[in-house]
């Protein structure tokens, strides 16, 4: 299989228990150097920026002091006095990671994407933006939508998640600012904390855009590369660090498609945490549904956060927890408080049948979707599709299921079919592949079985299935390590292959 590398090393995360290692500011570890880390500035001289609307650098408005660019307070309009600097080169797919901090009212942005040609008129120039605002005294915090002027988020578009009970912002001092472009896919990083996440070119963003202040610009957020920018908003800010890893061009087979592929955590019941980070690194798989063996329900909060930046540091998205056994309404209770704790909004369970209802009750107390995991002919709970359809069908909404293709083929149903049939219930998928439709079929790697793979894709893009298909290898499960990759390739071969 050949694997591909876009995401090749880790997101550095820098919480405050776990800094990155450094050699002074504006300076590259050997680490980092060998990773394809590249310095954006010097520390020292503008080479390698320009105003965004001339030639140079602005000869007033930013100066080098101490080690940091810093843009002149100047009565706090936009791009009026020294104007915004960009970078004299533009960036496709990459990491940009930014040390800011932000005086007492305070508002600037970084922006990529930037088309310095495109407003040749007052005002900066257009680009998506990181916004840096200091919420608490600048009144724009309180414009827009929701928060989508605040800090961290994409301006005027998207506000920042700040559920993460590991997000923190220095008031007086430098924080770190990441921006994540893979493709379609961007992501914005606070501190090492993930707070926004969207894709581009897609009619949700599109339709985003046109309630906007960028409305009136062509194409807006969706050009194939631009320039970076650090803006002059006549606010007093200071930037060093400036740092860049440029991404592979190379794309995956599922991008473009709305689904994802992830992994089941209990693939890795008999690995820890870190092997099983080390594995999906190297299938460039990029998210995991979180099982309670690598992250106990009885977390704390820095045990939480820890985990979660382990994933960061590897590219991986922790969307989901379990599958969860529910026997009674503690078990319930607590689950669905783990997976606040946790900051995800789906949970993958197995209730009893008498605690559905209050299973119900707690989906409509937390907003969060339940998507109850089907068995096969192995367990007489939620066999299949149709029982937990049955079951959930005049519940809330939210209410659904994970389908297990392999154990739904056992039962000897076809999970093709029941995609189409349940697909508005169909919260999470586990593939895997089986030897036969009946209780004695047993798993395999995915292209060895009997199920129809090229059909069930084609199921995932007709129904519009924008979920996570996670593999769930259950072969040779104390050394999974060629299957997996023997799956997940197969699988990536056949969404390539019934491309139209």
């Amino acid at each position: 299989m050949k694997t591909h590398r876009i995401l090749a090393a880790a997101i550095i995360v820098a919480l405050g228990w776990a800094q990155e290692a450094k050699c002074g500011d504006n300076a590259l570890t050997p680490q980092e150097i060998g990773e394809g880390w590249k310095l954006l500035w010097d520390g020292k001289t503008t080479e390698g920026w320009r105003g965004a609307k001339i030639a140079g650098f602005p000869a007033q408005g930013w100066s080098i002091d101490n080690g940091a660019l810093r843009v002149h307070k100047s009565g706090g309009a936009e791009s009026t006095n020294g104007g915004d600097i960009v970078t004299t080169q533009k960036y496709k797919n990459f990491i940009l990671k930014v040390d800011f901090k932000i005086t007492k009212g305070a508002n600037s942005g970084i922006k990529y994407f930037v088309d310095p040609d495109l407003n040749k008129g007052e005002g900066s120039a257009i680009g998506c933006e990181f916004q840096l605002l200091d919420d608490a005294h600048h009144p724009d915090a309180k414009l827009g939508v929701k928060g989508n002027r605040t800090l961290g988020a994409l301006y005027d578009l998207i506000p920042p998640d700040r559920s993460d009970k590991a997000y923190r912002f220095n008031e007086k001092d430098f924080n770190t600012a990441t921006v994540v472009v893979e493709g379609r896919r961007v992501q914005h990083y606070l501190n090492g904390v993930k707070i926004v996440e969207y894709e581009r070119n897609t009619q949700g963003f599109n339709a985003l855009v046109a309630y906007s202040k960028y409305a009136g610009w062509p194409n807006f957020g969706n050009a194939a590369q631009g320039h970076i920018l650090l803006q002059d908003h006549g606010d007093e800010v200071f930037f060093k660090n400036i740092r860049i890893k440029e991404l592979s061009d190379e794309q995956l087979p599922e991008a473009g498609e709305k689904f994802k592929i992830g992994m089941a955590g209990y693939t890795f019941v008999n690995f820890d945490i870190d092997k099983t980070l080390e594995t999906l690194q190297k299938a460039d798989v990029r998210y995991l549904c979180i099982k309670d063996f690598h992250l106990p329900l009885s977390s704390t909060a820095e045990q939480i956060a820890a985990f979660h930046a382990k994933l960061a540091a590897k590219g991986v998205i922790g969307y989901a927890v379990g599958p969860i056994y529910m026997r009674s309404k503690a078990e319930v209770d607590n689950a669905f408080a783990y997976a606040k704790r946790v900051g995800v909004k789906l949970i993958v369970g197995v209730p009893n049948l008498e605690l559905l209802p209050y299973v119900n009750e707690k989906v409509k107390e937390y907003d969060f979707r339940y998507a109850i995991h089907l068995h096969g002919p192995d367990i007489a709970l939620f066999p299949d599709a149709d029982d937990v359809w049955n079951h959930t069908k005049d519940l809330d909404p939210r209410m659904g299921m994970c389908l297990d293709i392999g154990h739904d083929t056992r039962n000897g149903k076809d999970p093709v079919a029941d995609l189409k049939k349940y697909h508005t219930r169909v919260f999470d998928i586990h593939i895997k592949d089986v030897t036969g439709r009946t209780k004695s079929g047993y798993s395999v790697e995915i292209g060895r079985g009997v199920i129809d793979f090229p059909a069930f894709v084609r199921a995932l893009r007709e129904v519009g299935y924008s979920d996570v298909c996670s593999l769930e290898h259950e072969k040779s499960m104390k050394d999974p390590f060629v299957g997996i990759g023997e799956s997940i390739g197969c699988f990536r071969g056949v969404i390539k292959g019934t491309k139209n």
